[in-house]
């Protein structure tokens, strides 16, 4: 394989939530920044996406928004934390209202009816803001994103209804039925429709889907549906609509609601049709997304009669706390073929754990110069407890919002690379351990065009993946092999059933002990149209660990990899594994055994440190380092052995026992204005237990240093050169 890039790796940067200024198809209208909105938001030419699904082709917001003013009843389904969502809420309103010369209603699922006295009170100047809101019973996020809306309201002589039913009735008809209702107040009944009509079947799959049953829906006979809170939601809030049409004749009706309620012309719309059949209804769907050049209309045609894709900038009140969506990166590597078209493209998400350096070279030792190879950088950094750098797939709390935002660059990285390389879309296998499997696997539930096989071995924190709601349509995934000990295959028979109901192909198949790096790549190479290795054979070269320590052996099976793919037979073992001397030939992973002080004279074996214009490696000697294994190391730094492979690199050696100590060195470093350094043990791997105390015998607080750190040189020693 060639890398992309003389530094040997090519990081790509896909910007996950990257703002768009082009619609697909096409560039976006420009228009100028509509009066009312804020200083420096782009206009909603710029930040939206609107399309017609009946015309299957994209509209010009003003033009728009001519067309929803014939309706009688505008349904706007949001997303209700996002901003640029409200703000097209806002330009509906407002642009309807100046249409209709003044003749529209505002209907609103954030107030229940019950409180209709107090909001018709405010509106008419009656009751001071703060005591509307003490007892109105508002959402928290509206002061961000429904006050706009009430007060443009009150401004222009809008009507605005309440639309929800109560809590507290609800709650009485979701326990107790029909004769809860029988039993409720006159008071209370008035605040409900004469009569609670059914939902559709679909309309309850579509439920059952979202929530997996988490909300006891599936297991609910027809009555107990009848009387359950989503039905009284979109009964009252389509009886609501209704009685507006019938109590302002000539008006249009523009009710804000959850988009889950009126998709698909379903819900509280299918509810106003059958009590207003005659009223002209149109559905809207905002749609946030981070990227409106990815958007796919034609798939999401059906959910309602136009699509507004808005783009995606900040979130409102959640939890305690605001968000925006700032610009971030998922980086990757990319080895290509020396040779050859239409590679296939295999694409691997490293678990938590591991460094993608290391998984970058074991994959390319797996499949050899036949695939284009590309391997993720977790998003969030995060040190190993050995202080090896890794990363996370999302943070704690954010798991829908950062994989939505992984799966998203995930598309973007195919999209790219397939039509930047000579790549065979028709062959993409997408494949992962750990987290990285989990991280995966939440792709292949959602993807509307990326059109992979997955293979993931032993996912972790998968069960995070049951609280999402599974997608209205079959993702595009061609299928999913999930690998896990057989004693793991029970807890994730859920995959395989919600894959099954998604008519997407999942096959769960058991690993036996220890088996999972071979498996994985034996079933990749399957999947990827090749044939699985044929390994030398003969009397094994062993490869011997002498502590086995995990990221050890891992460097351990690079080295192993890097023999047999010379023809050398070779398998790992720990020096207790070992026999007493039978001739069998070994390999000692050690300095000074199998990597003589003398192989770095070039610098190769060495790791140099990140940083955009280099920096220092600092190796620091273990004690018990012999005075001329020291006087080697002393000759290494003051030949600039590091300069050889870079010019912005160099080399210092600490040592604890005859000085200098790392914080010397490191404080020299800053004395001489270094930006970075590379803290790395003279040995082939040390334990997480060394690393945290050489960690602690500085303060890294106070270093104005990026520091980065590895535990050993193993890693560098055992990787293929490119």
């Amino acid at each position: 394989m060639t890398p992309c890039s003389a530094r040997s790796v090519l990081v790509a940067a896909l910007a996950v939530l990257a703002p768009a200024c082009s619609a697909p198809g096409g560039s976006a209208p420009g228009a100028a920044q509509r009066p009312g909105e804020g200083g420096g938001l782009a206009s909603l030419d710029s930040a939206t996406f609107v399309w017609n699904s009946a015309a299957g082709a994209p509209r010009n917001f003003e033009a728009w928004l001519d067309e929803l003013a014939t309706f009688d009843v505008a349904f706007v389904g949001e997303t209700h934390l996002d901003d640029t969502t409200h703000r097209v809420e806002l330009a509906i309103l407002r642009g309807l209202n100046l249409r209709r010369e003044g003749r529209v209603v505002l209907s609103l699922e954030m107030f229940e009816r019950d409180v209709q006295p107090l909001l018709d009170a405010y509106l008419a100047g009656e009751l001071a803001e703060s005591e509307f809101l003490a007892k109105a019973r508002p959402w928290g996020n509206y002061a961000s994103d429904y006050r706009p809306l009430v007060e443009y309201a009150k401004a222009n002589g809008i009507p605005v209804v309440a639309a929800n039913a109560p809590a507290s009735v609800r709650r009485k008809l979701a326990s107790g039925g029909r004769s809860a209702l029988e039993a409720l107040s006159p008071e209370e009944r008035a605040w409900l429709p004469a009569e609670i009509l059914p939902a559709n079947p679909g309309y309850w799959e579509r439920v059952d889907r979202a929530t997996r049953g988490h909300m006891g829906f599936a297991s609910q006979p027809e009555e107990q549906r009848l009387f359950s809170g989503q039905n009284l939601w979109d009964n009252c809030m389509g009886d609501a609509v209704a009685q507006a049409l019938a109590t302002h004749p000539g008006h249009a009706v523009v009710h804000v609601v959850g988009g889950f309620h009126v998709m698909y012309r379903d819900g509280t719309a299918a509810q106003l049709a059958r009590r207003a059949p005659a009223a002209r209804a149109s559905v809207v769907q905002l749609m946030p997304t981070g990227s409106l050049a990815a958007v796919r209309p034609e798939l999401d045609a059906e959910r309602a009669d136009t699509l507004v894709y808005v783009e995606s900038t900040a979130r409102s009140l959640s939890d305690g706390e605001y968000a925006v969506a700032p610009r971030f990166e998922l980086a990757y590597s990319l080895d290509l073929p020396k040779d050859g078209a239409d590679v296939p493209l295999c694409v691997v998400l490293p678990d938590a754990g591991e460094r993608p350096e290391d998984v970058r070279a074991h994959w390319r030792a797996a499949l050899g110069d036949e695939v284009a190879l590309a391997v993720l950088i977790p998003p969030f950094p995060a040190r190993a407890d050995d202080l090896a750098q890794g990363g996370r797939w999302h943070r704690p709390g954010r798991f829908s919002a950062d994989q939505g935002s992984v799966a998203g660059g995930l598309e973007r990285l195919v999209e790219y690379v397939s039509r930047r390389f000579p790549i065979d879309r028709a062959r993409l296998v997408i494949a992962g351990r750990g987290l990285g499997a989990t991280s995966a696997l939440n792709a292949a539930f959602g993807s509307d065009w990326l059109a992979a096989d997955y293979v993931l071995a032993e996912p972790r924190g998968e069960e995070a993946l049951q609280l999402e709601g599974l997608p209205d349509r079959s993702p595009a995934t061609t299928s999913v092999t999930l690998l896990a000990a057989s004693a793991e295959l029970e807890g994730l028979a859920w995959v395989e059933t919600d894959l099954q109901a998604l008519r997407t192909r999942c096959t769960l198949r058991a690993l036996e002990s220890g088996q999972a790096s071979s498996a994985l790549e034996d079933e990749v190479r399957d999947a990827l149209g090749l044939d699985r290795r044929a390994l030398p054979t003969g009397a094994p070269l062993l490869v011997v660990l002498e502590r086995d320590l995990p990221r050890a052996r891992a460097w351990a099976e690079l080295r192993a990899q890097a023999h047999q793919g010379a023809g050398r037979p070779a398998r790992v073992v720990t020096a207790a594994e070992l026999a007493q001397d039978d001739g069998t030939e070994r390999e000692v992973l050690a300095l000074g055994a199998a990597f003589p002080l003398a192989g770095f004279a070039e610098g190769q074996g060495l790791p140099l440190s990140p940083g955009a214009f280099g920096g220092t490696t600092v190796v620091v000697l273990p004690s018990g380092t012999s005075a001329e294994e020291r006087a080697a190391w002393q000759k290494l730094e003051a030949d600039k052995v590091l300069r050889k492979r870079s010019l912005f690199a160099g080399l210092r050696i600490a040592d604890p026992a005859a000085g200098p100590s790392l914080a010397t060195v490191l404080d020299e470093l800053v004395a001489k204005g270094a930006r970075n350094a590379l803290v790395v043990p003279a040995t082939f791997c040390a334990s997480a237990a060394e690393m945290q105390a050489l960690h602690a015998s500085i303060d890294e607080d106070v270093l104005p240093l990026e520091l980065a750190w590895l535990p050993g040189l193993g890693a560098e020693l055992c990787a293929p050169a490119d």
